[in-house]
């Protein structure tokens, strides 16, 4: 029983430091069809994803270098319902709200910053994109 319990909070201290880090994700959402393509290499700056009947939201953490400017951009291509991204910085301040309406948002940072990045699904077909770069 000691093993199973020192297992279960050892496998809940690495998740809190794989978010933290940024490749931890967590989903509070329902979908016929969800599919999200990896932060690695050339895509490091953008979350791309395609989905179908998605409802709720996915947290992630995202890393930014310290004394930088950077430029947002989301993109959706919705056929039903809506999609929108929150941006949060520190003690979970809301920086930036992203949609089709104001899909350009432009983030300073004075040290090494996390950042969460929410997005948030209402009865939703379609995709979206985030990609973000130094300005």
């Amino acid at each position: 029983m000691l093993i199973v319990i020192a297992t279960a909070i050892l496998g809940v201290c690495l998740f809190y430091i794989l978010y933290r880090n940024g490749f931890g994700v967590v989903n509070t959402k329902s979908a016929l069809f969800y599919m999200s393509s990896p932060r690695w290499g050339k895509r490091r700056n953008c979350i791309e994803e395609k989905f179908s009947s998605c409802n709720g939201s996915i947290k992630r953490i995202i890393r930014l270098s310290q004394s930088k400017r950077y430029q947002f951009v989301f993109s959706s291509s919705t056929t039903k319902g809506s999609v929108s991204v929150e941006i949060y910085g520190i003690k979970k301040k809301l920086i930036a709200k992203l949609n089709n309406e104001q899909p350009c948002a432009f983030i300073s940072t004075e040290k090494k910053t996390n950042l969460r990045v929410v997005t948030k699904f209402v009865k939703a077909d379609g995709g979206c994109k985030l990609i973000w770069s130094e300005v």
